[in-house]
């Protein structure tokens, strides 16, 4: 396990978390003395040693957070070209920053330009100048950077330069349905006072907000409203928090854009609770009114949805079956699933016949649509459309349905396997990027989102066959999600090398011989998790490689004997082992079965017993799988069966995707 001191040593000598190459010295000179001979470097026999640049470059960083200006020169001038010299430019240039700090923002932006932390000197020079109410200047530096603030501030100085050209684009920033940053007050408060604000736009930003569920904005928004459109307002909010008044029609007679809204507001609100009086209310209005097809198809496919969701399957399939645009929606795959459940293979047929054309090619439904062929004994009107020939299709494809029709047909998967040729003059060029130079030191100390940072910066000024080039060098230094990352960016989908890299291994194949779990299944999870993005951390708070819940890694942790803290699970030989400890224990209470303890890991035990106890008795192992209720888990089981299948390839290995004890699902 990794020292974690180390890193937080690391920290404590930084003055800022933010960092950034700088190619020369001349940017400290300028800032610190008139005469730049104090940073130049005596000559030397040999290049300095990296360890010795690292040292120097810590000692500099600390003498710069104490404001020792002397010794901080000392070690600057020692670093020759260590990679992070420019972490040092970059602090100097926030903490320092003033009006007569242009040229060495010019500087910095020209030597850096495209880089990640050109980006951050530009942010900060562009906050720096609106607090002074530099407009003019602002203006001159100003790029699309994706910041709310930024763009306030932007349109704030076209105004303060008298461009009359820019209401349409304060409307269209202020009518987003979201609260906006203080800094555009002063932008949004000049706007209206200038007659910008109208109805029109204030019941745009009303139905916005209430579309994503804002209704504390909504109502400020509706209190800029006047006359009619302030009764419109007032009657949608009332619709909404009492939805049965919608049954009132004589209310909502008036032919009209805004009442169409309310309509379908209401009646989709409804629906929540009384799907079918939803649906009948909804018809009338619709052969009252001349809805827009927009809501009407919104109305309809959110009616549907909830319809199926209260198991009236029927009324929503008549529904439907009335209209062409509601077939390639969510909603024909949940009747599908539908018929799954209960093996209904003539319904289950003619969903998918009533799927669009690219939908009905995928590999899932090419198989379903085999599968109630085979169930039904059906006869095809030509070989070509038989299911023996779905299958061999789809068997070509390395993929969780074509492994399961390589099953059928008793025939070895198909893996695709191409590896992307680089030149060795692309990788060389590519290595010796100064970001690529960047993200590797970043990387290897320990500063994660800042590595991650600069190596995203430098991807998106690389073509594709740089990009491959940097995926397959930032695996030879270990850091594999970046190998993943660059084959979805380039779209290189069959180099499996780089695709499914076998990470550590020696932590992998230790944990194996303990657990008795398989080393490709092992590599699945961690793959399908974090694609071995060793610090990920998501949303709900699972941590690590195999993405464990704090709670559920201490549980763990404690059955099995192993000294747990919640920071350990950032270390990815820790994480492994404890994931897979986890993952045992879920074999153990599954019998060994793969597809149930996958489906426990992601949605947890408690959700598959119930899954599993409610299902009819012998179902198929494939159905079980196709109706999980839910979609993440679903996908989730499916991939890792999957990649199962291409970990053991990548290891020399036979394997199978599902065995024959796991084709009975039962507790």
């Amino acid at each position: 396990m990794r020292d974690f001191t180390r890193f937080v040593s690391l920290k404590r000598l930084f003055v800022t978390s933010s960092v950034i190459l700088f190619s020369g010295a001349s940017l400290v000179a300028h800032a610190l003395a008139p005469d730049a001979s104090w940073f130049s470097p005596a000559p030397q026999l040999a290049p300095p040693d990296i360890s010795e640049q690292r040292y120097s470059y810590e000692l500099a960083k600390s003498a710069l957070a104490k404001d020792d200006l002397a010794t901080f020169r000392q070690h600057y001038a020692r670093l020759g070209d260590y990679p992070l010299v420019p972490y040092l430019d970059y602090a100097l240039i926030k903490d320092t920053i003033s009006l007569d700090s242009r040229r060495q923002v010019d500087r910095f932006l020209e030597t850096n330009s495209g880089s990640f932390l050109a980006y951050k000197v530009r942010e900060q020079w562009l906050y720096y100048l609106a607090t002074q109410q530099q407009w003019d200047t602002y203006l001159a530096y100003y790029q699309d950077m994706g910041q709310s603030r930024l763009e306030c501030y932007s349109l704030y100085a076209r105004l303060e330069a008298g461009d009359q050209t820019i209401n349409d684009e304060v409307a269209a920033l202020w009518s987003e349905g979201k609260s906006h940053p203080k800094a555009c007050d002063k932008l949004f408060d000049r706007w209206m006072r200038q007659d910008g604000l109208t109805n029109e736009i204030a019941w745009q930003r009303f139905l916005n907000a209430m579309e994503k569920n804002r209704r504390s904005l909504a109502k400020y928004v509706s209190r800029k409203m006047d006359g009619k459109y302030r009764e419109y307002a007032d009657l949608y909010i009332k619709v909404d928090a009492q939805p049965s008044l919608i049954k009132q029609h004589r209310v909502f007679s008036e032919q009209s854009p805004e009442m169409q809204h309310i309509i379908a507001r209401g009646v989709q609100r409804l629906a929540r609770y009384q799907p079918k009086d939803a649906l009948y209310h909804w018809e009338l209005y619709e052969a009252a009114q001349m809805f827009d097809p927009s809501i009407s198809t919104e109305t309809k496919i959110h009616l549907a949805k909830r319809l199926t969701w209260n198991d009236y399957t029927q009324e929503a399939a008549d529904l439907i079956a009335k209209s062409q645009e509601l077939r390639s929606s969510y909603v024909v795959e949940y009747l599908i699933r539908e018929g799954l459940k209960n093996q209904e293979w003539e319904n289950i047929l003619s969903w998918i016949n009533a799927m669009d054309e690219s939908e009905q090619q995928s590999d899932r439904w090419l198989y379903w649509r085999a599968r109630a062929q085979d169930e039904l004994k059906l006869e095809t009107e030509t070989e070509a459309l038989s299911s023996q020939a779905i299958y061999h299709k789809i068997s070509k494809n390395r993929s969780f349905y074509g492994f399961l029709a390589s099953d059928i047909l008793g025939q070895k998967y198909s893996l695709e396997h191409e590896t992307v040729t680089v030149l060795p003059s692309t990788l060389l060029l590519v290595e010796k990027m100064p970001s690529m130079l960047r993200a590797k030191e970043l990387w290897l100390r320990g500063n994660y989102e800042e590595a991650q940072a600069e190596w995203r910066f430098a991807v998106k000024k690389m073509d594709e066959k740089e990009i491959v080039a940097a995926g397959r060098i930032a695996q030879n230094w270990g850091w594999y999600n970046k190998a993943i990352v660059a084959m979805i960016i380039s779209k290189q989908w069959n180099d499996l090398d780089l695709r499914f890299p076998l990470a550590y291994e020696d932590a992998i194949a230790k944990v194996s011989a303990s657990t008795n779990l398989e080393p490709n299944f092992i590599y699945a999870i961690a793959r399908q998790e974090s694609a071995f993005s060793e610090r990920a951390r998501s949303s709900a708070g699972a941590m690590g490689l195999m993405q464990l819940m704090p709670a559920t890694a201490r549980q763990t942790a404690l059955k099995s004997g192993i000294k747990h803290r919640d920071q350990y699970l950032l270390d990815p030989e820790y994480n492994i082992n404890l994931g897979s400890q986890y993952m045992t224990e879920l074999m153990q209470q599954f019998n060994g079965n793969r597809i149930l303890a996958i489906a426990a890991y992601n949605a947890g035990p408690h959700r598959v017993n119930r899954w599993v106890s409610g299902i009819p008795k012998n179902q198929p192992f494939d159905v079980w799988i196709e109706t999980i209720p839910f979609k993440e888990t679903r996908g989730y089981v499916q991939n890792v069966l999957a990649f199962s299948v291409i970990y053991a390839y990548r290891m020399g290995k036979e394997s199978t995707l599902i065995t024959e004890k796991e084709t009975k699902i039962h507790l």
